[in-house]
């Protein structure tokens, strides 16, 4: 992993998460709608992704880039590996996207990595707002569900 460019790391990051989603979706299937959801634009992030992948100094590396992005995969491949092994309520299926979506956020993901073209620059862009967005959507859904903050903790 840690040969790997940034870049490719970051698009591996995305498909990872769209396939813990999708496993929600299975596992959850009167959520299913909602999950394919997320799991469909993680997709697309890794397409756009990957359309840049060429270019492997795509992303000035910094002395936190590989950290951050190795971190965040690895707690995604671990939490896939719970929801694989037991069943997973819908209820800490969204405390775990919450802690991923805001984890991007809180480290600044979009913003430490710094992209050596404008086109990607726009792709973080853009992702950075849906990861906002993903957010608010998994707000949106805890109220639907008559859950709050405490309820996820």
């Amino acid at each position: 992993m840690n040969n790997k460019p940034v870049i490719i790391l970051f698009k591996e990051n995305e498909i990872n998460i769209a396939a813990l989603y999708s496993l929600y979706a299975q596992k959850i299937p009167e959520k299913r709608t909602f999950w394919e959801k997320l799991s469909n634009e993680e997709i697309r992030h890794a397409a756009e992704i990957g359309n840049e992948k060429e270019q492997t100094d795509a992303i000035i590396e910094n002395k936190f880039s590989r950290i951050i992005i190795n971190t965040v995969i690895t707690f995604v491949l671990e939490e896939t590996t719970k929801a694989q092994q037991k069943n997973i309520s819908h209820r800490e299926a969204l405390k775990t996207a919450l802690r991923i979506e805001q984890s991007m956020l809180e480290k600044k993901c979009f913003e430490i990595f710094k992209p050596t073209n404008k086109k990607l620059k726009d792709v973080f862009c853009k992702m950075n707002k849906e990861t906002e967005r993903h957010v608010e959507m998994l707000h949106e859904e805890m109220k639907r569900a008559n859950l709050t903050f405490n309820d996820l903790a």
